[in-house]
């Protein structure tokens, strides 16, 4: 049982200020929001491009996040893809969405300080609020 306990503090210990990117990172888990090794962070939604779209921009307003650049590409006369370059404070966003099919469609976030530290939990709060603005469905 001591070792079991030192073991456990130990533990605690090497993680130190980890636990609290954990928790965060259990609420962004619990909307399906995915974090990959490049420090990004991005979620299919079962909706149509436009109404994420919509839910994107409502999402950036109410965080007070300014847009800039956007570049759309097209196939056949449709949007397939949007990337999106935003800002707040000293962060760079770089936002991508995609249109998987008519009822699916990607969203990648990536936010970093100077191109170089990734910030997950704006990208994640991004991804999050996005979900809050999509139309429930019954």
């Amino acid at each position: 049982m001591r070792v079991l306990k030192l073991l456990v503090l130990a533990g605690l210990l090497m993680t130190q200020g980890c636990v609290v990117m954990a928790v965060g990172a259990v609420a962004a888990a619990a909307a399906g929001v995915t974090y990959t090794v490049l420090g990004t962070a991005e979620k299919t939604f079962n909706d149509e491009y436009d109404a994420v779209v919509a839910a994107l921009q409502k999402a950036l307003v109410n965080l007070d996040i300014k847009t800039g650049d956007t570049r759309k590409t097209e196939e056949n006369g449709k949007v397939v893809s949007t990337e999106i370059q935003a800002f707040a404070r000293d962060l760079t966003i770089i936002i991508t969405i995609e249109r998987i099919t008519d009822k699916a469609t990607r969203v990648v976030v990536d936010a970093s300080k100077k191109y170089v530290v990734k910030d997950a939990a704006t990208a994640g709060e991004i991804l999050i609020q996005t979900t809050n603005n999509l139309p429930k469905k019954s």
